[in-house]
C-alpha cells in the first residue's frame, strides 16, 4: 500500500539566481568613483550652501542636486547589496542632476561635480539594467 503525496510539501528547491561575477565587479568598480563623489560633496558642501545663500544660485538647484546626490548614493548601495534593485534611484539622480546643471554651469567646480554625478548615475542605471536583464533571463525566482 502506498501513501498519497502530500499536497502541502514544498516544491523542490530552486537554484538561487545570481548576477555574474563580471557584473558584480563592475558594481564595485562603480562604487569607488561614487565614494569619491561623496567625499567631494562633503568637502565642498559649504561652498554650495554659500552660493545658494548669497543668491548666486537658486535654492531649488541646491535642493535638486542634494536630492540627486542622495539618490545616487542610495542607488549604489542597493546595487551592491541586491543587483536587481536601484535602477529607479539612478534614473531619478540623472534627472535631478540634469535639472540643477543649468544653475551650477557658471561655477566651474560645482558644475564638474554635477556633470560627474550625471555620468555616474547613468553608468549605474545601465549596470542595474544589465543586472536586471541577466536575472530575468536566468528564470523564475
Amino acid at each position: 500500500m502506498t501513501t498519497p503525496e502530500n499536497p502541502y510539501t514544498p516544491p523542490a528547491s530552486m537554484q538561487a539566481r545570481r548576477v555574474s561575477a563580471r557584473l558584480r565587479r563592475l558594481a564595485y568598480a562603480l562604487a569607488l568613483p561614487v565614494a569619491a563623489h561623496l567625499l567631494a560633496a562633503i568637502m565642498y558642501g559649504s561652498d554650495y550652501v554659500a552660493l545658494a545663500s548669497t543668491g548666486a544660485v537658486s535654492s531649488i538647484n541646491l535642493l535638486a542636486s542634494m536630492a540627486a546626490s542622495l539618490c545616487l548614493y542610495i542607488g549604489t548601495l542597493r546595487l551592491l547589496r541586491d543587483a536587481e534593485r536601484g535602477r529607479a534611484f539612478f534614473i531619478v539622480a540623472v534627472v535631478g542632476f540634469m535639472m540643477s546643471l543649468r544653475g551650477w554651469w557658471p561655477f566651474g567646480g560645482a558644475a564638474m561635480l554635477v556633470i560627474s554625478g550625471i555620468g555616474l548615475a547613468a553608468a549605474g542605471a545601465l549596470l542595474a539594467h544589465f543586472s536586471q536583464q541577466q536575472l530575468r533571463d536566468a528564470g523564475p525566482r
